[in-house]
């Protein structure tokens, strides 16, 4: 379960359902599957408590978005300033390193981030 500093959308929510389902296919076994998505979602976790801004900015895909990698996806996320500076990382989407991300981010978006 996310820590209440760490929000993700709907959309990135089914991506993380089908990286799951993709492991499971590839490696044939829901607990390989299961452990990955936890481990991904404890990485955003730790983004989330750590000092700084963490990751790169990507500023020709929106102002405030940045990205940093976890295994062969990369993880786009944005600060916000609810309860303090820094205080909360909303997670916008998860995608595989191989997609052309600026295309991808350039269509319509199924997140709520």
């Amino acid at each position: 379960m996310l820590q209440n500093d760490t929000s993700v959308g709907t959309g990135t929510l089914r991506h993380l359902a089908a990286i799951a389902e993709y492991i499971e296919t590839e490696s044939g076994s829901r607990t390989t599957a299961d452990r990955f998505i936890d481990s991904l979602i404890n990485y955003c976790e730790r983004l989330a408590s750590l000092p700084g801004l963490m990751g790169s900015p990507r500023p020709e895909l929106h102002p405030d978005y940045r990205s940093t990698t976890f295994g062969s996806y990369v993880i786009f996320f944005r600060y916000s300033d609810e309860a303090g500076p820094r205080s909360h990382l909303y997670v916008i989407d998860i995608v595989h390193g191989s997609r052309d991300i600026e295309a991808y981010f350039a269509g319509p978006s199924d997140n709520d981030c």
